[in-house]
């Protein structure tokens, strides 16, 4: 074991059910953090990071799927609605344009319930808070800035139909959030530093650009030329600018979450194909070797975040069954449960898991889809 992963095997040789892992995963999420507010068990509200509208997120996208499946007496969609009203206290909360990303909760709450709802008011209220986003200050990353409320837009317009009102004032709201975006000082930085990764830096932005407005490519196309310049020898790729030390191997900085931009935007960029192809490719072989992180299996830092960048499904398979209930215990994961609601959050933890073995259980259905980030 090195000191940030397991040594991993030269080929694959691992496989569990993820059917199974799936339920097991929903189980430990409703027994360790269930939908109530308690003074023992207080939650944090970080939009999609963590927290229970992150939980009712993963809850609302396994419905998309598994329409039948009844959880613990209730359909999925009902385990939703239960931890989504947990935050239903964060609508009042302020938005500024330095926490405008998928950790908002307001955003996240109002995306998230004009989806269920239908209801075109809510995507109204999200679309009002545009000009308070994109003034002169914040920031343009995923986490915490501009281009994770594109995210918040291409779900609350997934909601409504084509050519529809509603369609077309997101739309708006997309073009207008781009244009900030792109009138940016370069290189993008958030708190200093030039990021390159998906949570913070230049591949999500670009990434959540694009999915939002591919029309928008060839605006990007001399930065994502220059991004793939830096891929290191080994396939990774730095998480800032000018490149560090090459150490970091994991989706929120490194190839992981280059790769998870680079396979969706793909399409958008012709005259890049054969770049993206070979960074692609590179950069699943470094993961392959040095991405069974010893950190807690989770989609921000974790194994359940790198399973999703490997294409071939004996290796993506191998990867999760790191992740299995029995390696949970094994490995001394399980110490955190029920200490803090980031055990189970979606991008730290459970949820993620959750979600990681849904993208194993309906490889047709669901690609190797990261949700919250390239599922939309």
């Amino acid at each position: 074991m090195g000191g940030r992963h397991f040594k991993n095997d030269k080929a694959p040789s691992r496989q569990v059910n993820s059917g199974e892992e799936l339920v097991a995963s929903l189980t430990r999420i409703n027994t360790y953090n269930p939908p109530v507010q308690t003074c023992s068990t207080g939650w944090t509200f970080h939009g999609l990071y963590y927290g229970p509208t992150s939980i009712a997120y993963l809850f609302l996208r396994l419905s998309q799927y598994y329409p039948d499946l009844i959880f613990k007496g209730q359909s999925l969609l009902d385990w939703a609605q239960a931890y989504l009203d947990l935050g239903a206290t964060q609508l009042q909360k302020s938005v500024d344009s330095d926490h405008c990303g998928i950790a908002n909760d307001v955003l996240a709450q109002l995306a998230i319930r004009a989806v269920m709802q239908k209801d075109p008011s809510l995507v109204q209220q999200l679309c009002s808070y545009e000009s308070t986003i994109n003034d002169e200050g914040g920031s343009d990353e995923w986490l915490y800035g501009r281009s994770g409320y594109l995210y918040f837009l291409r779900l609350a317009r997934s909601g409504f139909e084509e050519g529809s009102n509603v369609n077309r004032l997101v739309t708006s709201t997309i073009q207008k959030t781009v244009q900030r975006i792109l009138t940016s000082r370069q290189p993008w930085t958030w708190h200093g530093k030039a990021y390159l990764g998906a949570a913070h830096g230049a591949f999500g932005i670009i990434c959540q650009i694009v999915l939002s407005l591919p029309s928008a490519s060839k605006s990007v196309e001399h930065i994502l030329t220059e991004i793939l310049d830096t891929q290191f020898p080994s396939g990774n790729f730095p998480s800032s600018l000018p490149p560090g030390s090459d150490r970091l191997v994991q989706f929120c900085h490194g190839g992981p979450g280059a790769v998870l931009s680079l396979r969706v935007i793909r399409p958008h960029f012709p005259n890049l194909q054969s770049k993206i192809d070979s960074a692609i490719e590179i950069a699943q072989k470094d993961t392959w070797e040095r991405g069974v992180l010893t950190k807690e299996p989770c989609l921000c830092h974790g194994i359940a975040g790198n399973a999703l960048t490997l294409d071939h499904s004996a290796e993506f398979q191998h990867f999760i069954s790191y992740m299995s209930s029995n390696y949970l215990e094994a490995q001394g994961w399980m110490n955190e449960a029920g200490r803090s609601d980031e055990f189970v959050g979606l991008y730290t933890g459970e949820a993620g898991r959750a979600w990681a073995w849904a993208v194993a259980d309906k490889p047709e259905e669901l690609g190797r889809a990261c949700i919250g980030f390239n599922d939309l």
